[in-house]
């Protein structure tokens, strides 16, 4: 049955994530065996794109890369944890971190804001080590609310002069790249306030005005509404779209980090789930999958009441962001 996801180097995810029609297994629907081999990305991404040759991509009429099209998020089994880990439990294989920066993997949280974090996971009812009996946060996802980075970077790109559109499977982001400024900081939103220009071949987003309820995983590491976020796409080959996001926010974390991996263009690669393995290289799918390249929507909505009644009677919250000590 399909389902809509988010996939790594296939069709979107955010995510994130999240967004688009895919028949493969991810965060939610895969049942994975304790055997899995660790699942590859950032570290193993940097390292194969450092062997891709120069690729220039084709433009639009507006002289623009031209990087139209459906193109898949994070995958293997989604962003469960960014962070790099084992086998959790059958939702969760062992998989590399998406922190491409610092080197060792690592969110590079204040002390505070690593304690809030620990807490956040201690009540998830994931088992994780510590755990506690008392249930504080649901995932924000299980309220279907859009996220940003590794939960819901594209699904579609559409290009118009001055105008870059993602859209995804219950959300979409309007991003101007004709110079205009950002509103006004007080303005918090969901996915936040974003502005392209382009570098090169690159598209470069600033994002600011983000409301800091979301997560960039089901495990509780968080942003804030203080929290910037600058992502850079460039297409490495005809199929692939390298992202990467740096962020910045001096009140929860005591450096700018990144997080680092592929998009893939739908329809022309794939995951081998059983094994872990991506095919970086084209493998083309569309054969097999003739809606591999549409985005579908998704039937969930934010706040939906069912999920709402669920979750409370279960014990959890609605996470509704960090303040920072001052």
């Amino acid at each position: 049955m399909r389902k809509p996801a988010c996939a790594f180097l296939t069709v979107v995810a955010a995510t994130l994530c999240l967004m688009v029609a895919t028949p493969r297994p991810v965060s939610g629907q895969a049942r994975w065996d304790p055997k899995t081999p660790k699942l590859p990305m950032a570290r193993t991404w940097m390292t194969y794109k450092a062997a891709l040759p120069p690729y220039t991509p084709p433009r639009t009429p507006d002289g623009v890369p031209d990087l139209q099209g459906t193109w898949g998020g994070p995958g293997g089994a989604g962003a469960d944890d960014i962070e790099d880990h084992g086998y959790v439990d059958v939702t969760t294989p062992p998989q590399e971190s998406f922190v491409s920066d610092p080197a060792d993997g690592k969110i590079p949280y204040t002390a505070w804001a690593l304690a809030r974090r620990n807490e956040i996971r201690a009540g998830l009812g994931r088992g994780w080590p510590g755990e506690s009996a008392e249930r504080l946060y649901a995932d924000p996802n299980t309220y279907c609310v859009a996220g940003v980075a590794s939960r819901g970077v594209v699904g579609e790109i559409i290009q118009q002069p001055g105008l870059v559109v993602m859209v995804a499977a219950r959300a979409h982001r309007e991003i101007p790249t004709d110079g205009r400024a950002h509103v006004s900081d007080r303005a918090k939103l969901w996915r936040g306030n974003p502005r392209g220009r382009w570098e090169g071949n690159t598209l470069v987003v600033d994002v600011t005005g983000l409301n800091g309820k979301q997560w960039f995983d089901s495990v509780g590491n968080f942003y804030s509404e203080n929290t910037r976020m600058v992502e850079r796409l460039t297409m490495v080959d005809a199929n692939t779209i390298d992202y990467e996001v740096t962020i910045e926010d001096p009140t929860i974390y005591t450096r700018p980090w990144k997080m680092n991996y592929p998009l893939r263009r739908a329809g022309t690669g794939g995951t081998d789930n059983s094994t872990g393995r991506y095919a970086w290289r084209d493998t083309v799918t569309v054969d097999r999958d003739p809606y591999a390249r549409e985005a579908w929507e998704a039937a969930c909505n934010e706040g939906i009441e069912r999920n709402v009644v669920d979750m409370h009677t279960l014990g959890f919250k609605w996470f509704r962001g960090v303040t920072p000590p001052r």
